[in-house]
C-alpha cells in the first residue's frame, strides 16, 4: 500500500492557490497593459497632509485627519502608467512567485524527503526571499505612490513620505526569519542522520 505523498494535502492546496493567483494576476496585468493605457491613472495617497484639505472649513474648525485620499491624473502620460503599475502590481507579483517557491520546496521535499540537506537548502531560500524581497517591493511600490502623488499637487508633500506610505508586510519578515532557523534545524538533523547511517 503506497504512502503517497506525506505534504498532501498543503502541496495540492498551495498548487491551486498559485494556479489560481496566476490566472487573476495574468488576466489584471493584461487589462491594465490594454484597456488601461486609455483610462486615467489613479492612486491613493495615504497620510495626506491635513492643510491640503482643511481650506474651506468654519471658523474654529481643524481638520484632524484624512486617511486616504484618491487622485487621478485625467490624461497621464507613459510615466504615469508606469508609476501606476508599479504602485499596484510589485506586491502581487512577489507574493505569487512566493508561491511558486513553495509549491516547488514541497515537491521537491516530497521527491528527496524532509530531513535532506537538499530541502533545507531550499527552505533557506524562501526564507530568504520572504525576508529580503517581499519588504524591498513593498518599499518600491511606496515610492512609486509618493511619486504619483509629488508630480499631483502644486505644494510640497515631503519626500521622506514614502515612509509612512510603505506598509511593511511583517508576517514576511517572521516567516522569513523562522524559516533560516528551520533551515539550520532541518541541516543539522540531515548531517546527524547521514553520520548514524554511516555508522551502521
Amino acid at each position: 500500500m503506497s504512502r503517497g505523498n506525506p505534504l498532501e494535502p498543503l502541496t495540492g492546496v498551495a498548487s491551486a492557490v498559485l494556479t489560481l493567483s496566476v490566472i487573476v494576476y495574468g488576466a489584471a496585468t493584461a487589462i491594465r497593459l490594454t484597456v488601461g493605457l486609455f483610462q486615467p491613472v489613479c492612486f491613493t495617497a495615504k497620510y495626506w497632509p491635513h492643510d491640503a484639505e482643511g481650506r474651506d472649513l468654519a471658523a474654529g474648525v481643524r481638520l484632524d485627519d484624512v486617511e486616504r485620499v484618491t487622485l487621478c491624473v485625467d490624461e497621464p502620460e507613459p510615466w504615469h502608467h508606469v508609476l501606476g503599475f508599479l504602485s499596484e502590481g510589485p506586491v502581487p507579483l512577489a507574493q505569487t512567485a512566493a508561491l511558486l517557491l513553495l509549491v516547488l520546496l514541497l515537491r521537491d521535499a516530497a521527491r528527496r524527503g524532509i530531513y535532506t540537506t537538499e530541502t533545507a537548502t531550499t527552505v533557506r531560500h524562501l526564507g530568504h526571499y520572504l525576508l529580503w524581497v517581499l519588504p524591498t517591493v513593498a518599499m518600491v511600490e511606496s515610492i512609486a505612490r509618493t511619486t504619483l502623488v509629488h508630480a499631483a499637487v502644486t505644494f510640497d508633500a515631503g519626500f521622506l513620505a514614502f515612509f509612512g506610505e510603505w506598509e511593511a508586510p511583517w508576517w514576511a519578515v517572521i516567516t522569513g526569519i523562522a524559516l533560516l532557523s528551520l533551515a539550520k534545524i532541518m541541516r543539522t538533523s540531515a548531517e546527524m542522520r547521514a553520520d548514524l547511517e554511516g555508522t551502521v
